[in-house]
């Protein structure tokens, strides 16, 4: 593979029914021209309607698909998904940070899935402030912004959304008439990017579709106020987009 190919690393949970996960990061990315490559963090159960069982990958394992794959190029864009637990992010943006210390990160974090199960544990919360100081961008839904604690965090001075990390916070599952995310950016200003509510839609693998067209929009040259609008309206379409819960292609 030439090295002068656009191309990105996911580290994120399998989804066999290829709407979430690494294979939905992998089509997405596709889709915009950027080659990825992929490590999975989790062998997960599930389909569009139900989970059954997380299936977490030991991390000798995960370390070692990372290894592998740094062994052949360095990576300067990733972005992480499903992780067990704080301990283990930690590990994997280390590793990277490591490897190639200049990478743009990005982590999605999910709490829980569309389908019900529950994966981050409310006592590990205050682990994961230090590790997100070492990551570029959070796209949290708002649970995820409140199990993180970051609003609270913020408020007492804690942290300071976009100069210690840009933080994404997406509004999708709000009330509001409109879908609007924020985005807090490395200089500490503030974007918002709209979209019209669509009743009634519910589809699963929204968070990683919509990370993984940052991430490959960033790869392409955007900057990040650009590759989130991008996003946002690639992912309007998405949702517009196949039968179900399962979005198709646009």
């Amino acid at each position: 593979m030439s090295e002068k190919m656009n191309y990105a690393l996911t580290v994120a949970g399998f989804d066999g029914s290829a709407g979430a996960g690494i294979l939905a990061d992998v089509k997405t990315m596709a889709h915009f021209g950027v080659y990825a490559h992929a490590v999975c963090t989790a062998l997960t159960e599930q389909n569009e309607d139900e989970f059954v069982a997380p299936g977490w990958v030991i991390w000798e394992r995960i370390e070692a698909q990372l290894e592998t794959l740094f062994k052949k190029h360095t990576f300067k864009f990733v972005k992480i998904g499903l992780v067990e637990k704080a301990k283990v992010l930690k590990r994997i943006v280390d590793f990277i940070r490591m490897r190639s210390p200049d990478a743009f990160i990005i982590w999605d974090p999910i709490a829980s899935a569309s389908a019900g199960f529950h994966f981050l544990r409310a006592v590990e919360q205050d682990d994961f402030m230090p590790v997100m100081k070492n990551i570029d961008l959070v796209t949290p839904n708002q649970e995820e912004f409140g199990f993180l604690g970051l609003g609270l965090a913020a408020s007492r001075g804690k942290i300071e959304l976009g100069k210690d990390f840009a933080l994404l916070l997406k509004g999708g599952h709000s009330m509001d008439s409109d879908a609007v995310d924020i985005l807090w950016d490395r200089d500490g200003v503030q974007h918002k990017f709209t979209s019209p509510r669509l009743v009634g839609v519910e589809k699963h693998g929204t968070g990683c579709t919509l990370s993984s067209a940052i991430l490959a929009n960033l790869v392409l040259g955007k900057n990040l106020p650009e590759a989130c609008k991008a996003a946002k309206e690639y992912m309007d379409k998405m949702l517009r987009s196949g039968e179900g819960r399962l979005m198709g292609f646009v």
